[in-house]
């Protein structure tokens, strides 16, 4: 019994000595460890890079490089931050140099411009990419017409009084000469409608021939109207003119008038009358062939209101007077 008292006895004194001599050793450890990380030391840390200045009438053609390994001198604390999580820097592309069809960058030329991008207490020594090659091409910019694509039905004895029109009509687009050499309209996506009736008043976006992020578009959608009204018939006589008739001679038709038949809108119906279109018969037909019996009509002018014009008879009989 007294001698499995003092065997416990004595584990717990060395026991307690286990724990103070690990006590001290992770003490010791950390004043150690934090005396090493308040000295100076050099060491090479990648950073993202970003790039300003860019030249304005220039489009980067491929990405260029995105990081970069920088040899910094810092504070053991310091460096343990730009290791444990990526920072950011910045180059600025103003002294670009060409050689052939490319640009480089010599980005240790600019460690005066990185040294105000660190705290007072960190060193930047080296760049280790000691060479960046850019491959830029002139930036222009370019009006591209809209072309639409609907395709419209409309309910019976309804159409347009006015031809379609979209806002704006063609759009600006800047880009890199190869690109927009190739570009030279601009679709919208496709629109079907059906049974109209009613105005059209609607935004359709445009269906870029491509996606690049060197070709900028101004807009991307664009607003499409067009005036719909009912159709009616309407008929005017008006005499028969004819043009072209050589000095002494004087041609009879038959008959005396002729009656237009026309297509308006009913909002518009009360806006024609004889001024709204020109119909002659030209003496031409005859004259360049003497074995024309007949005379066509010829539509000389229409109101941009009507949507169609037939003339009856479509044809006229005619007696030559010398």
């Amino acid at each position: 019994m007294k001698r499995a008292l003092k065997t416990s006895i004595f584990s717990l004194k060395n026991n307690r000595k286990i724990k103070i001599f690990l006590l001290f050793l992770v003490l010791t450890s950390i004043i150690w460890l934090l005396i090493e990380l308040s000295k100076n030391s050099t060491s090479t840390v990648n950073f993202k890079v970003q790039y300003k200045n860019i030249p304005t009438d220039k489009l980067f053609q491929n990405t260029p490089v995105s990081e970069l390994d920088v040899v910094i001198k810092a504070p053991g604390f310091s460096l343990l931050r730009y290791k444990t999580k990526q920072h950011k820097i910045t180059l600025s592309l103003s002294k670009l140099v060409k050689k052939n069809n490319f640009y480089y960058l010599l980005p240790n030329q600019q460690l005066s411009l990185l040294k105000g991008q660190f705290p007072f207490d960190v060193e930047v020594l080296n760049i280790l990419n000691d060479t960046i090659y850019f491959e830029l091409e002139n930036n222009i910019t370019k009006k591209i017409p809209v072309h639409l694509n609907i395709d419209v039905k409309f309910k019976l004895g309804y159409n347009f009084i006015e031809n379609l029109k979209c806002m704006p009509d063609s759009v600006e687009v800047t880009g890199p000469k190869k690109y927009m050499d190739s570009i030279l309209e601009i679709n919208t996506y496709p629109l079907k409608l059906t049974e109209v009736y009613e105005n059209i008043d609607t935004a359709l976006k445009l269906k870029k021939p491509f996606n690049n992020d060197n070709v900028k578009w101004l807009v991307d959608k664009i607003q499409v109207t067009g005036k719909v009204d009912k159709f009616t018939e309407g008929r005017i006589k008006v005499p028969v003119q004819i043009i072209n008739e050589p000095k002494g001679v004087k041609l009879n038709p038959f008959p005396k008038e002729i009656e237009v038949v026309y297509q308006v809108g009913l909002s518009n119906f009360n806006k024609i009358n004889e001024d709204s279109f020109s119909v002659v018969f030209d003496y031409n037909q005859y004259g360049n062939d003497t074995t024309v019996r007949y005379l066509q009509p010829v539509i000389n002018q229409k109101s941009d209101l009507l949507f169609s014009v037939k003339i009856i008879p479509n044809q006229i009989e005619f007696l030559i007077q010398n």
